[in-house]
């Protein structure tokens, strides 16, 4: 055999030693890094969290049953949604693997049902009309909703923002725990 056809043969086996190699990692990439996207049906949903302020895009949220949740961030073209997996404990949500988004310094939220509060709360929350609470809660209760959702700071202390909270819009979390 010549130095010509042992040196072919040699780049032969390279090319295929690399090749094989490369398959190999790319679906060893491929394998490793998927992840089983969670699927959610609309039907399913026992609970909606709107923007407090609407409009095209912003954030919301929708946990379904079997402890799944859709986080919506975007806009009329894209909405912007992605799915993952909630803790409840009381009145505490806890969404699992949430991605960062601005005004939400944590993952954790927690309900406050209209239903639940009394005067202290809307004088809590609207601290300017101490006086007239009742029509701030008329006001709330007016607009659809049944409660709000606040998030949680790492001490588990509420983050109000008046322009950046949530409204309770569905809420059938209590019949089906």
């Amino acid at each position: 055999m010549s130095a010509q056809q042992q040196a072919l043969d040699v780049s032969g086996y390279f090319m295929t030693t690399l090749k094989t190699f490369t398959f190999i990692l790319t679906a060893t990439f491929m394998w490793t890094s998927c992840r089983t996207q969670i699927k959610v049906k609309e039907e399913d949903k026992v609970f909606h969290a709107g923007p407090v302020n609407s409009g095209f895009g912003g954030i919301f949220f929708g946990l379904f049953k079997d402890n799944k949740y859709e986080f919506c961030d975007g806009d009329f073209m894209d909405a912007g949604c992605y799915t993952g997996l909630y803790n409840l404990s009381g009145d505490t949500i806890i969404l699992l693997e949430l991605r960062k988004h601005v005004g939400i310094p944590t993952n954790k939220f927690i309900i406050r049902r209209y239903s639940d509060m009394d005067s202290s709360y809307w004088i809590w929350k609207y601290p300017e009309h101490k006086t007239n609470w009742q029509s701030m809660r008329h006001n709330d209760t007016s607009m659809g909703s049944t409660g709000d959702i606040f998030p949680l700071d790492e001490t588990n202390k509420i983050v109000y923002d008046r322009n950046n909270y949530f409204l309770i819009r569905l809420d059938s979390l209590q019949n089906n725990r």
